[in-house]
């Protein structure tokens, strides 16, 4: 008998390998931010700071809505590698926002920050307490 040959779906792989390079591109600009500020592009500084209230309220609200229907799925399927991916994904949010906080002494930032990672990270982690 014959070993059943594997095919790739060549279109899968290559949205597959777009989703990849347009999140590593995210990923980048992310760091970019962190470490210049959203300073770095051409905005007025008077529409700065309501502009990066409105860009930050915007990012929550689509990180929430991904949080919501992925651990819909991770959950619904009891799926680990998708606990595990968002583990780190909130981890990194998370750990990156509250040592940018404690550089800029707002303190009660990475309070909030550590208890929404507890308030995720403990229904996460259940699988490895079974």
């Amino acid at each position: 008998m014959m070993p059943k040959r594997i095919t790739v779906n060549r279109r899968h792989w290559n949205f597959r390998v777009w989703f990849l390079i347009v999140s590593t591109i995210l990923v980048m600009f992310g760091i970019l931010y962190v470490f210049f500020g959203l300073k770095v592009l051409p905005v007025p500084p008077e529409v700065l700071l309501p502009w990066e209230s409105a860009l930050y309220g915007s990012l929550m609200m689509g990180w929430g809505v991904t949080l919501m229907l992925a651990g819909k799925i991770a959950f619904r399927r009891d799926d680990r590698e998708l606990k595990a991916a968002l583990l780190a994904g909130l981890a990194l949010w998370l750990v990156v926002e509250a040592a940018v906080s404690a550089w800029f002494g707002v303190w009660f930032n990475v309070g909030v920050d550590v208890m929404v990672l507890m308030l995720f990270a403990v229904p996460l982690l259940r699988h490895r307490v079974k």
